[in-house]
């Protein structure tokens, strides 16, 4: 009994110490600071994050009407709360492909509401400074703002090309993904 005692005492001292170790760790990084608060969604093969400060709401996609003589990208307009909002295809903005998308986010934009068509919602997610890639690069008619390490492209809705009133299709061959 005695040589079980000690081993539960040894487990124990030892179990101390290291929360001991991570608690150090933790406090000498100092608090981490979040870059961005996002919802997920994926478009193509992207995982997108669209700012929440922008993010009205995410609805089931809803009835479309085309309108001739639209980019591709812009697919068309539909009512959402009774007002009249410009879909967008992201993945096709992003060069990224994809599926019959299935929710659309709406978002704030400069020149009122905008729909992004997304094909799937992932949740919502805290991003931190520390997760955000150093090698994004800067480009103009990129409409993200920033990557993270694990390749999700936060979204700035003012670089859409509908958000600021461009009326032709976005630069061939912009990605979402660093070059």
């Amino acid at each position: 009994m005695k040589a079980r005692h000690e081993n539960d005492a040894s487990r124990e001292e030892i179990l101390k110490r290291r929360a001991e170790r991570l608690a150090a760790t933790a406090s000498d990084d100092g608090p981490r600071r979040i870059a961005a608060r996002v919802a997920l969604v994926g478009a193509g093969a992207q995982r997108l994050g669209i700012p929440v400060e922008v993010l009205r709401e995410i609805v089931p996609m809803p009835e479309i009407t085309t309108l001739p003589g639209l980019p591709r990208w812009l697919v068309g307009i539909t009512h959402v709360r009774g007002e009249i909002v410009g879909v967008v295809d992201l993945a096709s903005i992003l060069g990224a492909g994809g599926e019959r998308a299935s929710a659309m986010a709406v978002v704030e934009g400069a020149r009122g509401p905008l729909g992004l068509s997304v094909e799937s919602v992932l949740g919502f997610r805290d991003i931190y400074e520390d997760e955000l890639s150093s090698q994004m690069k800067s480009d103009s008619h990129r409409p993200v703002q920033a990557m993270t390490k694990d390749l999700v492209a936060i979204i700035d809705v003012e670089r859409l090309p509908v958000a600021h009133g461009e009326g032709e299709s976005p630069r061939a061959g912009t990605r979402a993904i660093t070059d």
